[in-house]
């Protein structure tokens, strides 16, 4: 007996505050052929999460952002354990959804839950793709990392209270420009820290960066692809060492949007199971749009691989 399909929906996503009536459509849509949940909670999405596993669900569908959609596949593999995880389909539910788009996922929430409800009913076959997961510390697991600049311009975006596409590329020109300049928006974005890095097992010589980014998908948003080597193994993921200034990023956004590769003198480039930080001071850091901050150290590992739902 098929174990059907699960759908996850965060109602305090951007997207579904504004459309309350499309998270009823699909719950709609899904009918009685699945299990339909709103999640309010982190209990919520673990409760969620342990019922699907005695369903033995065999689709997980996400309804939110990439933070949402994080968070959730962080707790399903907590209690999935050495359970095999279901094939996942990112429904596009966010602001930005950077994740689903560097896999190719296209169509409205709706359409693409649609699509899986017919082509599970029907045993017409999936479009997926296999891609490993990264583990941030002890418990968390997302797509893309990034501390540095990349925190700070985040932060910058979210300290607008109206986070939109528009405002993520108003934003990051405003940087640019700032650069050009020697600006105090640039420079403020654009501050070094100082850390130890080691990537697995071999620390790296620059003791001061603007950023260190970790991604297993090579897009990481605003058309940018500085992670080729991010699709070279299941197993490993890629990893860049920020030691440019800011007007020395600004000057390789177009080959990044080229997927071209970085510039070793100003970047530093690898593919890698394991990356240890160890800094004098707290250390401010991003999964999938998400803003954390932990102690001096943490440790990024390779993690399981998933299975996602492109059509």
């Amino acid at each position: 007996m098929k174990g059907g399909i699960g759908v996850i929906i965060n109602p305090y996503s951007r997207q579904n505050r504004k459309n309350p009536e499309g998270v009823r459509k699909l719950g709609y849509i899904i009918g009685d052929r699945g299990s339909c949940e709103a999640t309010r909670s982190l209990a919520d999405v673990e409760r969620v999460a342990r019922e699907f596993l005695h369903k033995g669900v065999e689709i997980l569908a996400l309804s939110g952002g990439d933070g949402t959609n994080h968070v959730t596949i962080s707790t399903f593999i907590k209690v999935y354990g050495d359970h095999p995880l279901p094939k996942i389909a990112l429904m596009r539910g966010g602001t930005m959804n950077t994740i689903a788009k560097s896999f190719g996922i296209k169509g409205t929430t709706d359409t693409i839950l649609f699509n899986i409800v017919e082509k599970y009913h029907t045993g017409e076959p999936f479009r997926t793709v296999r891609r490993p997961i990264m583990r941030i510390g002890d418990g968390k697991y997302g797509f893309l990392f990034g501390n540095g600049v990349v925190h700070n311009y985040l932060a910058e975006y979210y300290s607008t209270g109206r986070p939109s596409p528009w405002r993520a590329v108003t934003t990051l020109s405003r940087a640019v420009a700032s650069a050009t300049i020697d600006g105090d928006f640039s420079r403020r974005m654009f501050r070094t820290f100082r850390a130890k890095v080691w990537v697995d097992g071999e620390k790296w010589d620059p003791e001061e960066y603007f950023a260190v980014m970790a991604a297993t998908i090579v897009d990481i948003g605003l058309g940018f692809k500085p992670f080729v080597k991010a699709a070279e193994s299941l197993d490993r993921f890629g990893v860049i060492g920020v030691v440019t200034n800011a007007l020395g990023v600004s000057l390789a956004l177009p080959g990044m949007a080229l997927a071209r590769p970085l510039n070793p003198q100003k970047f530093l480039d690898a593919a890698a199971k394991r990356v240890v930080f160890e800094t004098d001071e707290p250390l401010k850091y991003t999964v999938d749009g998400d803003i954390y901050e932990t102690g001096t150290r943490l440790e990024l590992r390779s993690g399981p691989v998933i299975e996602l739902i492109i059509s």
